[in-house]
């Protein structure tokens, strides 16, 4: 039973990873293409207009190219943190298929995942603050309002995920000492 749930967890984080990389890509060229359409002459201005027109959102000429850019940056780092947090999640897991525990290769591992879930967690907090910022022009927009905007279950998640494995790195750390020492004295 155990192999089998290493196993499901390893081609679960190859299939994650793979999603990410499909969305960077994706993202790449949307975004690219979105960036180049808002800088030829007067697109800008004409998406300002209709924005302005139709939903009372003001917009200099420039800002939506510096908004699309600053949205594009969020969204890769924000794939590139879920890779690498399903990469070294993998490279641990292939480490406990291979019965090594507590060795410092493992606890390298905890603690670049534990960077890039902060990673993660930075981010998502970044996009709810960004949010909750425009709030008024984004309920305009939806014409709905969101309890995640009072409560974002995102960040709570995070957080919550980040104090586990936190826990579980001073763990790991723990386990390397005493094994160091049961290895000394024997």
């Amino acid at each position: 039973m155990r192999k089998f749930v290493l196993n499901l967890l390893t081609a679960l984080t190859w299939i994650y990873q793979v999603l990410c990389v499909f969305s960077v890509v994706t993202f790449v060229l949307a975004g690219g293409f979105t960036i180049f359409a808002l800088s030829q002459p007067g697109a800008g201005a004409e998406a300002g207009k209709g924005m302005s027109d139709e939903l009372g959102i003001q917009l200099g000429g420039n800002a939506w190219l510096w908004l699309m850019l600053g949205l594009f940056c969020f969204f890769i780092a924000a794939s590139m943190a879920q890779f690498f947090v399903c990469r070294y999640a993998r490279l641990i897991i292939k480490n406990i298929k291979q019965e090594i525990y507590f060795a410092m290769k493992n606890l390298q591992l905890l603690k670049k995942l534990l960077i890039s879930v902060v990673v993660y967690t930075f981010a998502t907090a970044i996009f709810y603050i960004g949010i909750y910022s425009n709030y008024a022009t984004l309920t305009k927009i939806a014409k709905t309002s969101s309890a995640d905007m009072i409560y974002p279950t995102s960040i709570v998640n995070s957080l919550f995920f980040l104090a586990i494995l936190y826990v579980v790195y001073l763990v790991f750390k723990y386990g390397m000492k005493v094994q160091e020492d049961a290895d000394s004295i024997i």
